[in-house]
């Protein structure tokens, strides 16, 4: 149940209610069907059931339309789809609301034969009898679907064909004996699987669902949200293996859009990333104005660009003083039955640069949750790999200013960034990917720290694992900062892209001084002999030593 509600600009955001559920003839999906009409009086709603017919590859069609309107129709769709694109599909039963009472004949539908009930400000239309035609006589319900479908405006439905009969399954012919229990198939129509984790990992939850969707040829639907960061690769692979389909939701806006390549980072290689966990409450304006001033201290062209909420609202950005009622903006929620009614919420916050340095950071702020227990804020960013800019004061001063349980600054290139980078087991794939994304509060208390990055701040949580003296009597650089030690393994961050042995190397070194499982990457990337030069672009490009090879990958 993705709730109703108002965004920053009082625009109501519909609600979605969706399901999938076994195919079990001895439920009433109908009148199921018939009573969540009643209670939410909706614009839009279906009821159907999916068989291989429908869901299998290009069932409509190979042309983009088709196979975008075919999976419109096997999601839902929500009202952002709706919008947009139309109606993709006549489902067993559809119910046209009050947005579309011009639309809709009830008499001319009825005087064809067409089963349409009037419910609050709409029509319920049904296509036979029986919602279990779609799978024992599906040449019925599709030949009466084409009969309606002549009775609409042309266009109202962007699906017009049909799955052509000449190539449905054994399965789809008109059967006139008993279909067999339903209880003992295990067939379920479609399966969606998600979680509300920032990595999304192969766990014994979606081995379970992939594992069934492979067995019985179901459609798989993985539906991510702007808080699922990263896939990991083993279960983007599984999911395209049972073919699969990835959808990401908005859920301020609920447009949902589909995803073709594995989320890791946006920026492309060479990246500065920026990741700082911190619990000081980020949500109080001093902190964010302190924040917003750093970057455009450090270079002018780290102002942001565009200041955006939890609703996606942008706004020009016009000095610092105009992004106080962006920073942490109060919010009201409606808590679901188990919460206690009406609940004041605190917007993460992200500003953006795209012209002279693109940039992306997000404030994801501390909070108390409903059982009084913390949860660490996030500030992250990626930013363009510019050489003018001083990275290295950028990072001091948020430091200074969070005081952090962990932080790290690191420049990526395609050396680190490439798939099986560290290794192909699965431990360093999932260590890799943690690297990759920052890593956030939870990541480091369920897994520790992935990787030791060109700049990592170790707060009060891991006092008793640096020995300051020890690591600066090696030759690396330790400064003491707030609760903690920054440390620094070479002398200029792009040392990362210009020689990355000599990077290597340290990194080698410095975790050999730590204790032994402190550190989950212990082996370093090979350096492949033929890989070109970083591409850094024309404005900043760098004086490269020619007795280095540089690999990474051109964007």
């Amino acid at each position: 149940m993705y709730h109703t509600r108002g965004n920053r600009l009082d625009d109501l955001r519909p609600g979605w209610l969706s399901g999938y559920f076994d195919a079990n003839k001895k439920i009433n999906w109908r009148r199921l069907f018939h009573r969540l009409i009643e209670l939410a009086s909706p614009q839009f709603a279906i009821l159907h059931l999916f068989t291989d017919i429908e869901t299998r590859r290009r069932a409509f069609g190979e042309d983009h339309h088709a196979i975008v309107a075919k999976d419109d129709f096997l999601m839902g769709p929500p009202a952002a789809i709706l919008e947009d694109r139309g109606i993709p599909n006549l489902a067993w039963a559809t119910f046209f609301g009050r947005d579309y009472t011009k639309e809709i004949d009830a008499e001319k539908l009825r005087a064809n034969g067409f089963a349409v009930e009037a419910i609050g400000d709409g029509h319920l239309v049904t296509l036979t009898e029986n919602i279990f035609d779609v799978a024992d006589n599906f040449a019925l319900f599709s030949a009466r679907r084409v009969e309606l479908k002549k009775l609409l405006r042309p266009g109202f439905i962007r699906l017009t064909n049909e799955p052509l009969a000449t190539e449905l399954p054994e399965n789809s012919t008109p059967k006139h004996a008993t279909p067999p229990d339903p209880d003992n198939m295990e067939q379920p129509v479609g399966m969606l699987g998600g979680s509300s984790e920032t990595i999304l990992s192969l766990d014994s939850k979606f081995k379970a669902q992939l594992q069934l969707a492979a067995s019985t040829k179901a459609p798989y639907y993985l539906l991510i949200t702007p808080l699922n960061k990263v896939i990991l690769k083993e279960l983007w692979d599984r999911v395209h293996e049972v073919q699969g389909i990835v959808h990401q939701i908005n859920p301020a806006t609920r447009e949902v859009v589909r995803i073709l390549k594995r989320p890791k980072s946006a920026m492309r290689v060479p990246y500065i990333k920026i990741s700082i966990v911190t619990d000081i409450d980020t949500t109080k304006w001093e902190f964010g104005r302190k924040v917003l001033e750093a970057f455009y201290e450090t270079d002018s062209r780290l102002a942001p660009g565009r200041l955006d909420s939890d609703a996606k609202i942008g706004k020009l950005f016009r000095g610092v003083a105009a992004c106080e009622k962006y920073w942490a903006k109060e919010g009201i929620i409606n808590a679901n039955k188990s919460g206690r009614g009406r609940v004041s919420v605190k917007w993460d916050c992200g500003w953006t640069r795209s012209e002279a340095v693109k940039y992306r950071c997000d404030m994801i702020h501390t909070m108390v949750n409903q059982f009084g227990e913390l949860r660490p804020g996030w500030l992250k960013g990626d930013a363009d790999a510019d050489r003018k800019i001083d990275w290295s004061r950028l990072f001091h001063r948020l430091v200074e200013l969070a005081n952090p349980q962990f932080a790290i600054l690191h420049l990526f290139t395609d050396v680190e960034t490439r798939d099986d980078a560290f290794g192909a087991d699965e431990h360093a794939i999932i260590a890799t990917d943690d690297f990759l994304m920052g890593p956030p509060a939870a990541i480091l208390k369920d897994r520790g720290i992935p990787n030791l990055a060109w700049a990592t701040f170790f707060g009060r949580e891991y006092t008793q694992e640096i020995d300051a003296e020890k690591l600066r009597a090696n030759g690396f650089a330790v400064e003491a900062m707030g609760d903690g030690h920054l440390v620094t393994l070479t002398k200029n961050i792009f040392d990362v892209a210009d020689n990355f042995p000599l990077f290597s190397a340290r990194r080698s070194e410095l975790k050999k001084l730590l204790r032994p499982g402190f550190i989950r990457l212990t082996n370093e990337p090979l350096i492949q002999a033929t890989s070109p030069p970083v591409d850094f672009g024309p404005r900043y490009a760098p004086l490269l030593n020619g007795s280095w090879v540089i690999p990474t990958m051109r964007g």
